[in-house]
């Protein structure tokens, strides 16, 4: 098989894996705290942002989505009171996504979690020493 051809099974079994993953992630996190792992995914980077709180545009950058897909993540997420939209001081075109106290208990109640499911699902695997290198590389693909 041409190198090429390893190539994308690589990335077709990635996409299957996540596939996977995010239902297993989805199913626990759901169960325990009503979020899925996307919705741990924005939480997660307001929680880790200055002031925990990111214009939309840099939260799309940081999610690896578009603005408009990061808009309709937000939205359940604010009616929830998870998250709440401030506008800018600077100006007014801009809005910010923060972290709200709600938020932030919940995600750290569901980093908890998501921290032994990840554990569980790695360690089911043969190669879980390999773990660090395979999300090094995963983390730097753009």
């Amino acid at each position: 098989m041409p190198a090429a051809a390893h190539h994308l099974e690589f990335f077709l079994n990635l996409n299957r894996s996540h596939a996977v993953v995010s239902r297993r992630f989805d199913a626990t996190l759901g169960a325990v705290h009503g979020v899925g792992l996307n919705d741990l995914h924005l939480l997660c980077a307001l929680d880790e942002a200055p002031g925990q709180r990111l214009r939309r545009i840099d939260l799309a950058e940081a999610l690896g989505l578009t603005a408009s897909g990061v808009t309709w993540l937000l939205r359940p997420l604010i009616k929830r009171r998870l998250v709440a939209s401030e506008p800018s001081r600077e100006d007014a075109r801009v809005a910010y996504a923060v972290l709200t106290p709600g938020g932030r208990q919940l995600v750290a109640d569901a980093k908890a979690s998501a921290r032994r499911l990840a554990q569980e699902i790695l360690s089911e695997h043969p190669l879980e020493k390999d773990t660090a290198r395979v999300a090094a590389f995963i983390a730097h693909v753009r």
